[in-house]
């Protein structure tokens, strides 16, 4: 099987920009890696310079969280040859780190979608904070109401009572005392 086939068959391409594509390699633990070469591709810089940004920040960029080593993580049998045991894979959350150390154009139109993206975010946890919930249909009272037409049928009824006395009294209750 020819170099090509088996990145082919590892690799994932993931377009960043118009025109920028790089390659990813699917991983459980963290999503997906990069390699420093494919980082620096995307970024628009060099390979040294992902390099320095992660020895110039150990304090912001963790092993572990930020970036693996190859020879640290347990990757697919089709990546032989192509992640060597002391190569870098950066996670995505190292990507995203990477981003605030990186002086390239294309970092900085990444830093301003990123800006934008959180604020965005923010806003709309605010205005959802700020919106007061939504109030649950009234819940019907389950004694029985006294409509007008219940209220003819029960005088009604009331009519066929003997006792003048008992016939007033339940009338003038049913009627509010208003006759």
């Amino acid at each position: 099987m020819s170099k090509s086939k088996e990145q082919a068959g590892s690799l994932l391409p993931m377009t960043v920009t118009e025109g920028v594509t790089v390659n990813v390699l699917p991983n459980e633990q963290h999503e997906y890696l990069m390699t420093r070469t494919e980082v620096a591709n995307g970024y628009g810089a060099s390979k040294y310079s992902i390099l320095q940004a992660l020895h110039n920040h150990p304090d912001e960029l963790i092993e572990g969280k930020h970036y693996v080593l190859g020879g640290n993580i347990l990757l697919p049998p089709s990546t032989k040859g192509l992640i060597q045991p002391n190569s870098i894979l950066f996670t995505k959350r190292g990507i995203v780190r990477l981003g605030f150390f990186i002086k390239s154009e294309r970092a900085k139109l990444f830093r301003d979608w990123a800006e934008e993206l959180i604020i965005r975010i923010d806003e709309e946890c605010c205005r959802m904070a700020v919106t007061p919930p939504k109030q649950l249909p009234a819940v019907r009272r389950r004694h029985n109401r006294l409509t007008q037409e219940r209220l003819v049928n029960i005088l009604a009824d009331v009519c066929r009572i003997e006792d003048k006395e008992l016939r007033l009294s339940i009338t003038d209750k049913l009627m509010g005392g208003v006759l």
